[in-house]
């Protein structure tokens, strides 16, 4: 018998391990469900995961208050209380197994028992007494966690998962999160803001992470270039047709055989081109040359209706800032400046976009310093930043000029 096979009894010894296995994992997660056939299972209500004193109340919960930079308190109308204790998670959330296991030791020791992840990456862990949320508080600093965020803070730094996982991405999202989260972490605890703040970084223009339209602050990786095709790989594994349809701005034309009239390539007009990435993202013989990527940054973006103007998109305000990796000097330096502009100048519970709103546009390139991209750039009322028009690629070299100096006088 080949060394590869398996004879039948060793493929039941083997599903019969697999069993096992499953029913350990089962076991340890509380979960004792049937596991032979678990694709035919019922799905299992999320209730039979949530706590009593959290069933009692769905629904109920009328007021929070905050307690500190990391803890809220939510009130029921039976009078119950919950707190929430805020953990930063790292950039693109990966927390290692002993972490994760660190958290829920915590969650049983001080809380009662539930860690809840949220969608910006961060953990929350839930108690229900104010003593037990402060001493939690002060054993995950000891366990060298970041805490807060709540309330006038930074409330988390979201990247998208770029080169990690994703084809797309021209610049690596992550490091940026958390060069940006090293140079503003005394705005998550310490150190107030007049409102929530919200940090957004996507690797490429599809903006996965967000960071277009509902974020203060938004770092879009920028491809800057036209890019470049492979046709020899191009005609084994794309379609010319569907990459002529993905240019949102007819910058693409069809390569054909001319004795047959049958597409097996494209021709990408530079004069054209914004460098939107859409074409890249239907096939992988489209490239980019990676040191002529960058970063654009854009403000004032907001998903919230609270304050004066409600729902914001936002604006672009440096158009281009060249690689830097792993550090981003250049493109720290101007996010921060922004945010502390605005932490110096804005009032009370004003959002960046409702404090542009207030001052105007002079006034905030005044207050920054940042060089004016009104020059260079038509504001439009139209969403997102592929419509602006976003950028033109001869004056790549001027604005990275521009933002250099701009940042070396900072």
């Amino acid at each position: 018998m080949p060394v590869n096979t398996l004879s039948m009894g060793d493929a039941v010894d083997q599903r019969t391990r697999i069993r096992i296995v499953v029913h350990k994992l089962a076991f340890r997660s509380g979960d004792l469900t049937p596991v032979n056939h678990p694709e035919k299972l019922a799905p299992i209500p999320y209730t039979n995961y949530v706590p009593e004193t959290l069933l009692r109340n769905m629904g109920k919960w009328v007021k929070t208050e905050l307690i500190t930079p990391a803890i809220v308190k939510h009130v029921s109308e039976t009078g119950e209380e919950i707190y929430s204790v805020k953990v930063i998670g790292p950039p693109n959330s990966r927390f290692s197994a002993d972490t994760l296991e660190k958290l829920c030791d915590l969650a049983d020791m001080y809380g009662i028992g539930v860690i809840r992840p949220t969608p910006q990456g961060n953990v929350e862990i839930l108690t229900d007494e104010e003593e037990r949320a402060r001493r939690l508080e002060e054993e995950l600093r000891k366990n060298g966690f970041l805490v807060g965020g709540w309330g006038n803070h930074l409330w988390n730094i979201q990247p998208c998962t770029a080169y990690l996982t994703c084809t797309t991405a021209v610049i690596d999202a992550p490091s940026i999160a958390k060069a940006l989260g090293d140079a503003l972490v005394e705005y998550v605890y310490e150190k107030e803001t007049p409102a929530h703040l919200s940090i957004k970084v996507s690797g490429c223009p599809n903006a996965c992470g967000g960071a277009i339209d509902v974020a203060d602050v938004a770092v879009v990786g920028y491809p800057a270039q036209t890019p470049m095709v492979d046709d020899k790989w191009f005609s084994s594994i794309g379609s010319p047709l569907d990459v002529t349809a993905a240019c949102p701005v007819g910058a693409i034309t069809p390569k054909r055989d001319p004795s047959t009239g049958k597409a097996y390539g494209i021709v990408i007009r530079s004069e054209l081109c914004i460098a939107c990435g859409r074409c890249r993202d239907t096939v992988d013989a489209i490239v980019y040359d990676p040191k002529k990527t960058g970063v654009m940054v854009l403000v004032g973006g907001k998903a919230s209706n609270t304050g004066p103007n409600g729902q914001l998109m936002s604006r672009i305000v440096v158009p281009y800032i060249p690689s830097e990796p792993p550090r981003w000097p250049t493109l720290v330096k101007v996010v921060k400046r922004i945010v502390d502009t605005w932490v110096i100048n804005a009032n009370k519970g004003e959002r960046i976009g409702d404090w542009i709103n207030r001052i105007g546009w002079d006034k905030f390139f005044e207050l920054t310093g940042l060089p004016d991209v009104r020059k260079y750039l038509r504001f439009s009322e139209k969403p997102g930043p592929l419509y602006q028009p976003l950028y033109r690629r001869r004056l790549t070299e001027t604005y990275a000029y521009l933002f250099r100096e701009y940042a070396s006088k900072i």
